[in-house]
Parts: C-alpha cells; structure tokens; sequence
C-alpha cells in the first residue's frame, strides 16, 4: 500500500521531534528524512508550528481516548490505577514524544502554545484528573485511605514522573511494579482478601488488556 506523502512527513516530524525536542527541528530536516522539498511540505502544512500543532493533537486525542478505554474496562480502583501507570510506559516507549509532553519539558513547547488555547498538555491534564478521580472513587468504597497523606494525587502523579524519567532503563517493568507496589501499600486501607472487584478484573490479565490498545 502507498503511504501518501503527509503521513511520511508526520513519520519524520515524529521521529525527529521525539528526540531533539521543537526547536532543534527544521523543516528542511523533516523533507530531507522523506525525500521530499520544502515546497511539498508546505503543500500540506502552513508553519513548522503547525505542523508540531498536529502532530501533538493527534498524539493527545489517541492518548485521551486510551486512557479512558483503559480504565473504563476495569473495576477495581488499583487495577485502573496500575492501568494509567501501564498506559503511560507503553505510550511513552511507542510514541517518546509524550515523554515531553507528560514530563512538561521545555524543549517541547512551542512558541504558539498559549495562543492556541493550552491544547498541549491536555493529555498530561487528563491522565492527572483520571488519577484523582480512581482516588476519590476508591475511598468513596472503602477501598483507599488517602487521608493519611496531605494530597494523595500529586504523590501518585509524582511517581508517575518518576517513572516516565526512567522509561528507558532495561529495569524500566521492575520499576514500574515496585512503585505500584509501593502505591498499593500505602493507599490501600488494609490488607485484606482479594476483593470482588479485583476477581472481576483477572487482574492477571490487567497489562495484556491495556497494550492491547497499542496493537
């Protein structure tokens, strides 16, 4: 099948801005990556700006949109919590630029980012009310305690950035574990058997349902 000449562009801008960042990328650097001229990008897309402008959209909807299927499939609170977490290693190792939009770099920001209405960072946005929310959830069943801590979201949110840091450690799976762990210890309100939200969940089979979305 012959892939159109706007979606080698995105290919490169993808790649390309997933690793330097907005503004080390020129224009003449995406074409030369295609084998296409400066004209035929402008064909399609009217600034580099722009072009950066789609390339986040497209990457903040499909991550929005994952991000609710993932924890819309579950019921227990943890595992939609350990559903976010999954969503974002997997997210952040198929597409490396949402490592600079999750972690808020500067080398990802754009100068026309607030005169387009904060459109970047609404994934980042999203997956931090998603967190808040399973926590307000699973206190309202009795299921977490977060009052033991002075803001129990910002300290998952927290270890989620640690985690989005390391993502491309070999040890990046042991990590993410230990600090689900380390999160269910200390939200849970007591050990208990597994409850009949967990049993629902197969919780054994919580990471294959959410890389299924990467598929």
């Amino acid at each position: 099948m012959k892939v159109s000449r706007r979606s080698l562009l995105i290919k490169a801008g993808m790649d390309l801005f997933s690793v330097r960042g907005y503004r080390d990328v020129s224009v003449e650097e995406v074409v030369e990556r295609c084998g296409l001229s400066v004209g035929t990008f402008y064909k399609y897309f009217p600034s580099k700006e722009a072009f950066y402008e789609q390339l986040l959209s497209f990457i903040e909807r499909e991550g929005i949109a994952m991000v609710d299927r993932a924890v819309e499939r579950l019921f227990s609170p943890m595992n939609q919590l350990k559903a976010v977490y999954r969503f974002v290693v997997l997210g952040v190792q198929k597409y490396p630029i949402l490592r600079g939009i999750l972690s808020n770099d500067p080398r990802y920001r754009y100068p026309g980012m607030e005169a387009a209405g904060g459109a970047v960072g609404n994934l980042r946005r999203h997956v931090e009310r998603v967190l808040a929310e399973v926590i307000r959830d699973g206190s309202r069943r009795g299921v977490f305690r977060p009052g033991l801590y002075r803001n129990a979201p910002a300290l998952v949110v927290a270890l989620m950035d640690t985690v989005i840091a390391n993502v491309e450690s070999a040890d990046i799976e042991t990590l993410t574990r230990d600090v689900l762990v380390l999160i269910q210890r200390g939200l849970r309100r007591a050990l208990r058997l597994r409850r009949r939200d967990e049993r629902l969940d197969r919780r054994s089979e919580v990471d294959t349902d959410v890389a299924d979305l990467f598929d």
